[in-house]
């Protein structure tokens, strides 16, 4: 599982590019990050089996209702939190309903999913971290995405580097909470 060695590669194209105006405040949320979450430092809880790929498009759902996840090319062990960093930032950048964003999250932890306790609490203290790298990640790669094309930015990449912006401003508890 490289969660963050592949939000650490997306700063590391965004730096190899040439300037760009949207790319302050990419950096500034990732400097707030901890070490581990950018791929400095070993993740401090137990590695779990993990998808390695977990997005909305990898889930399908069987004639019987079950959901299933496929395309397990980058299974492998880590912090199951990195499987749902993807949809957490989506939904926490505006770009997944609410009820979609609810309904993902309830089957996954029907479906015994290591990352959140399945009991219903609050899933942001362990998602948040990931959930902000995928964010910077996702903000790198439409910036070094976007000058490659010399293109502006589109509204969604847009949106990614705005809740860049405010993630900076809003440093994370970067005491690690672990999974259950």
């Amino acid at each position: 599982m490289r969660g963050p060695e592949k939000a650490a590669r997306a700063v590391a194209r965004l730096r190899a590019a040439a300037p760009h105006p949207a790319a302050s405040p990419v950096e500034r949320a990732w400097a707030v990050l901890p070490a581990w979450a950018r791929d400095e430092a070993p993740h401090p809880g137990p590695p779990h089996l993990c998808h390695g790929d977990l997005h909305l498009g990898q889930l399908v759902r069987t004639p019987a209702g079950q959901w299933l996840l496929i395309d397990i090319d980058d299974l492998g062990t880590g912090d199951p939190a990195w499987d749902l960093a993807r949809p957490a930032a989506w939904y926490a950048c505006g770009l997944l309903l609410p009820e979609e964003w609810t309904r993902f999250l309830n089957a996954y932890r029907a479906a015994g999913g290591p990352a959140v306790p399945a009991d219903g609490s609050d899933p942001w203290p362990i998602l948040d971290v990931p959930a902000r790298a995928l964010t910077v990640q996702t903000a790198a790669l439409a910036i070094t995405k976007a000058m490659a094309a010399e293109r502006a930015l589109d509204e969604v990449e847009e949106t990614f580097v705005d809740a860049c912006r405010r993630m900076a401003a809003v440093p994370p508890d970067l005491a690690p909470t672990g999974t259950k």
